[in-house]
């Protein structure tokens, strides 16, 4: 069975932490500016990638990707999660 959107958000509010050193759990929104406020870096986006790919069941087509597709986690979730091709 795939993960539930809600860990879904907790996975990858786990793995923020993870990367973000200058970050805490209080301090980390499903809204908080991910790459804009450098708590993430762009060597971040292929494991990123590779982690959302993981939790949605499927590959993410890079070639359909926007600037912004990696604001916040409600955007991840939006734009690579709610938006997977149906079964």
């Amino acid at each position: 069975m795939p993960p539930s959107e809600r860990e879904i958000r907790e996975t990858l509010r786990s793995w923020v932490l993870g990367k973000a050193k200058d970050l805490d759990g209080g301090s980390l929104t499903d809204t908080t500016p991910l790459f804009e406020r450098r708590h993430l870096r762009s060597l971040h986006v292929p494991e990123l990638l590779l982690l959302l790919e993981r939790l949605r069941g499927e590959p993410i087509d890079v070639e359909d990707m926007r600037a912004g597709d990696f604001r916040d986690i409600d955007t991840l979730v939006r734009r690579f999660v709610r938006s997977r091709a149906p079964s």
